[in-house]
């Protein structure tokens, strides 16, 4: 047999289930959220327009005391985040590691498909202007923002080497002129033997500058 409401509770669940939370109301009366949603449909109990406001109202209030507490209002003023707060999301990485919790993601996927794919695609469009971005620093010899193995418009890996040996060439003093495959050294340039060796597999000329 099913859990059943007395008089007194059902008069109770009447009273408060329009104007509070279901949570408040679950760790009241000891019900599961399945029985209580099961016993509001029974009745008839809707949450009241004045509840919804104030539930909205009281959830807002928690909501910025916990921005509060872990510095997300500071990070968007542009201060870093705080000392709680990198702590919470160290732990909470561990946990997922330790299989204790489930990725942010997997949740997302498996309650709103429909906005886990929208998170999808607009994660797939940010990658590809990242990736468009770096082959143009690449081909101008500049340092890449992402870690990732990239080809510039498909000239192949020799050329990605070389622009990238043309820009460590640049950091350390070298003569690098744009368009150009010969690098030149003068009095001032922090040399690197090896580094010039490894710039002849891949066309580079190393010269000094007259």
């Amino acid at each position: 047999m099913g859990y059943v409401l007395t008089d007194e509770q059902r008069e109770w669940l009447c009273r408060w289930f329009p104007e509070e939370e279901n949570n408040r109301l679950v760790a009241a009366s000891g019900m599961s959220h399945s029985t209580l949603h099961r016993f509001a449909r029974e009745l008839g109990l809707t949450k009241s327009d004045e509840g919804i406001r104030r539930i909205r109202k009281r959830h807002g209030a928690r909501v910025k005391k916990l921005c509060e507490k872990n510095g997300y209002y500071d990070s968007l003023r542009g201060k870093p985040p705080s000392e709680a707060c990198l702590r919470g999301t160290a732990q909470m990485w561990q946990d997922i590691r330790d299989g204790k919790r489930e990725h942010p993601i997997r949740v997302l996927k498996r309650k709103s498909p429909g906005k886990y794919r929208k998170y999808k695609q607009r994660k797939s469009e940010q990658r590809k202007e990242a990736i468009r971005k770096d082959r143009i620093r690449l081909h101008f010899g500049l340092s890449q923002k992402t870690r990732l193995n990239l080809c510039y418009n498909g000239y192949g890996q020799a050329e990605h080497r070389k622009a990238v040996h043309r820009h460590v060439f640049r950091k350390h003093g070298y003569i690098v002129e744009h368009g150009s495959d010969t690098v030149y050294y003068n009095d001032e340039t922090d040399r690197r033997p090896r580094m010039e060796a490894r710039a002849a597999k891949y066309g580079l000329r190393v010269m000094e500058a007259s």
